[in-house]
């Protein structure tokens, strides 16, 4: 991975529908914004950007008119507000948008690159550490247990999320925070189900069990497109989430990974250790 752009600047949330690993921010200096490569001009001008947080995702809140048990995700989002000093949150009815915030207040921001969504994967800070607004820093640099990223991570309240193209400091730096958490029943992890739940049907993920939010989206797309649980292992099959593990070894896939018995799912690998394939 190359070095990591600082950008200093707001975070905004009044009007938006963030979560715990997504947020929109506004850059003091906009020409930073020229540091990364963009696929359409409109995100490169729009003033807000939104980000995508770091190796770490939350449960989801509202994916295709679906939901995770809202406790955690909502605890998720107001715990990186509180971080970001963001207070006043009033919730639409429906607790999909926030209508009102006292928002706008500084941090920043330290990122790599963009997603294929053309959102800066960023580390997000909500103080200022002495690093220069537009400087461009290796991953060692950054204070990276002062991220909001890794004090969810440690808090319990997200799932890790790794690639083969996050930096290994990173992934060892949140490895750790994630398993200290799971040994503490921290947060989830004190109900997490990611390695053994029953799938009876959407209601069952929404409401009931906590499991990976990236094995969440599979299933709830899957509902949406087939008919039979039978056909589940095909359909994690075709949508080719490959990946690697941890220390190493060949290259797999989560449906090689993932144990469907009738209607039993099982994941034994602790998800720490999965580094996926950008798609």
């Amino acid at each position: 991975m190359g070095k990591f752009k600082v950008i200093h600047g707001t975070y905004h949330v009044k009007g938006f529908s963030p979560d715990g690993d997504s947020i929109r921010f506004v850059a003091d200096v906009p020409a930073h914004w020229d540091f990364f490569r963009w696929s359409t001009a409109s995100k490169k001008k729009a003033a807000r950007k939104q980000l995508r947080i770091e190796a770490i995702d939350a449960l989801e809140t509202h994916y295709l008119g679906y939901h995770q048990p809202r406790s955690f995700g909502v605890a998720a989002l107001e715990r990186m507000l509180a971080y970001l000093g963001i207070s006043g949150l009033k919730y639409s009815l429906s607790v999909s948008v926030i209508v009102d915030a006292v928002d706008g207040t500084p941090g920043y921001i330290a990122s790599a690159g963009v997603d294929r969504y053309d959102r800066p994967v960023s580390f997000a800070f909500g103080e200022d550490d002495g690093l220069v607004d537009g400087a461009e820093v290796e991953v060692d640099e950054l204070p990276l247990e002062k991220s909001i990223n890794y004090r969810l991570a440690k808090d319990g309240l997200v799932y890790p999320t790794f690639y083969t193209t996050t930096d290994p400091l990173v992934v060892h730096h949140f490895r750790t925070a994630v398993m200290e958490a799971r040994q503490a029943y921290r947060g989830l992890w004190a109900i997490d189900r990611t390695p053994d739940f029953s799938l009876w049907d959407t209601r069952t993920i929404q409401d009931d069990v906590l499991i990976l939010p990236k094995l969440f989206r599979r299933i709830v797309s899957f509902f949406e497109a087939r008919g039979d649980v039978a056909e589940l292992p095909a359909y994690l099959s075709q949508q080719k989430d490959r990946l690697k593990l941890w220390g190493g070894g060949a290259l797999t896939s989560l449906d090689q990974l993932v144990v469907i018995d009738n209607r039993r799912v099982r994941l034994s690998i602790p998800v720490e250790d999965l580094l996926f394939l950008p798609k």
